[in-house]
């Protein structure tokens, strides 16, 4: 059981600290707006997709089947996919296609936010993979686009 105040408001709102932030940081670095519009675009459209997903697949939450209180986390949807999972690795994934070293640091804490929903009993593990999945799937879709989009306008 996650017992520790700063542990669960991290699983519950690491997510929403981990995009706004790097978001923040992109914004802030004129060097870094193309990247910001990138991370933008992809954890918008990995929300839309992990909330549409999460509607057409309706799974009850582990805390829910084994009747027990969750230890944090938003638990207002259904449990599949993970979009906690999908936007850390959306955001993670994006950063790291343009700036290597910051975008594995993220891949790592998304990672570590992944778990944690899973020790939360918020999350199955395959509702993680799922949602990660979906966040790297669509942040490679909209690099390789924007990259012939650029060589078409070349």
């Amino acid at each position: 059981m996650i017992e520790q105040p700063l542990i669960v408001f991290l699983n519950t709102n690491g997510v929403i600290f981990l995009v706004l932030l790097v978001l923040g940081f992109l914004y802030s670095r004129k060097s870094d707006r193309e990247v910001f519009w990138h991370a933008f675009f992809v954890t918008t459209v990995t929300l839309i997709v992990s909330v549409l997903l999460k509607e057409l697949f309706a799974r009850p939450r582990p805390f829910e089947v084994q009747m027990v209180e969750p230890d944090a986390g938003l638990a207002l949807l259904s449990s599949f996919p993970s979009a906690h999972a999908g936007l850390a690795f959306a955001i993670s994934t994006t950063v790291a296609l343009h700036r290597r070293r910051l975008g594995i640091f993220l891949l790592v804490l998304s990672a570590l936010i992944a778990l944690g929903r899973v020790a939360a009993s918020v999350h199955y593990p395959s509702d993680i993979a799922f949602g990660a999945l979906i966040g790297v799937t669509v942040a490679l879709f909209f690099d390789t686009m924007h990259a012939k989009r650029r060589k078409l306008r070349s």
